[in-house]
């Protein structure tokens, strides 16, 4: 409307508020002020209603940027300022095509451009990046206005959220399902928080997991929707299960440290156990031989026992020698005989063989009387 009006001839800032009313009063967001006030309308905006007054709105719409002042910047001789004029258009020539190209816009020569026009176009580019691209959004919030360290403002503080939008999202958010989680990760992190039986070993239906767990855990159903491949969570749902996830670990954690102490100290009182058995060992050694160190028969008997320990060694040795003499006997008397059969085997073996000539001989001399 604002286009139009500069176009049509004798328009004045009080024709195109009352176009503007006449168009857009029905708006929800639009709104006509009183007479009382020095406003010509007001739109409700994201962050709040703003009061607009339209003085001048034609004149600065077509306020077009001087050509001879473009190329001027563009030739300055401050290479800052010539850098940032280097790729301005003249509004005052041209006029950007609604069609976007990859290297930018095309623009008509001999149209002139407005200011909404130029805002429009440069509004609908940025649009299209946001969209082409995954963003994130850093708010700075201003605490207080002394600039001073732990203090925080809170009126100023909401009213920074409120006009950023902050609040408005989290509306939103709550109105809505903003947390969404693909089966598999939902699985894996929450399947601890139900009992062993719920989902059978091997199981791999990623959804009809996620609806036994939902279940098991009796969530109400207002506040998930199941998709084709992730959960959509109403807001505050996932903080509930976090809460009853770092619960069920820090009840493992809990076991564990507790079966670790137990261990060790289970250790350490195995040790204990021989420490103390060890000392009552010493003790008793230590008290009989403080008894018995002034018993003259217990003198006799430690001077005796070495010697009855050497006897022993020769008895022992003596019995060794016999039994090592026993066998050498033994051996000598087998070796005799294994000669004595090694003998009458080459006996025999010498008679087999003078058998076997005289067989021969036999036979050569029966067929020699046969041949006379």
């Amino acid at each position: 409307l604002l286009d139009e009006q500069c176009i049509f001839p004798k328009s004045t800032d009080k024709s195109y508020v009352e176009k503007l009313i006449a168009n857009q009063s029905k708006h929800p967001k639009f709104i006509v002020p009183e007479f009382r006030t020095k406003s010509d309308f007001a739109i409700v905006h994201y962050a709040g209603r703003v009061d607009y007054s339209a003085d001048q709105w034609l004149m600065k719409n077509m306020d077009p940027l001087n050509d001879s002042v473009v190329f001027l910047l563009q030739n300055s001789g401050d290479q800052l300022v010539a850098e940032m004029w280097k790729n301005a258009e003249f509004a005052s020539l041209g006029m950007t095509d609604q069609t976007d190209y990859v290297f930018g816009a095309r623009t008509k020569r001999g149209m002139f451009r407005t200011v909404g026009q130029t805002y429009k176009e440069q509004l609908s580019r940025l649009m299209k990046t946001l969209q082409n691209t995954s963003p994130h959004f850093v708010r700075c919030i201003i605490p207080n206005y002394e600039k001073k360290a732990g203090v925080i403002n809170g009126p100023l503080v909401l009213d920074q959220l409120r006009c950023n939008g902050v609040l408005e999202g989290i509306r939103i958010c709550r109105q809505g399902y903003p947390n969404r989680t693909p089966f598999h990760d939902f699985r894996r992190r929450y399947e601890l928080l139900v009992d062993r039986g719920t989902i059978p070993p091997g199981f791999l239906d990623g959804k009809e997991t996620v609806k036994r767990i939902l279940a098991a855990l009796e969530v109400d159903a207002s506040l998930f929707r199941i998709g084709q491949s992730k959960v959509f969570l109403r807001s505050g749902v996932i903080a509930a299960l976090e809460e009853m996830r770092d619960k069920e670990l820090q009840h493992f954690v809990i076991q564990f440290q507790t079966c670790c102490r137990g261990y060790l100290a289970r250790r350490a009182f195995k040790k204990l156990l021989q420490q103390v058995s060890a000392i009552r060992i010493i003790q008793r050694n230590g008290l009989a031989w403080s008894r018995l160190k002034d018993w003259n028969w217990w003198r006799l008997f430690a001077k005796v026992k070495p010697l009855l320990e050497v006897t022993a060694s020769e008895q022992a040795i003596a019995a060794k020698e016999s039994e090592l003499k026993s066998l050498r006997d033994t051996l000598l008397q087998k070796e005799y005989t294994l000669s004595d059969y090694t003998t009458r085997i080459e006996q025999v073996r010498f008679l087999g063989f003078y058998y076997l000539n005289m067989k021969r001989e036999n036979s050569r001399l029966g067929n020699f009387l046969t041949r006379i």
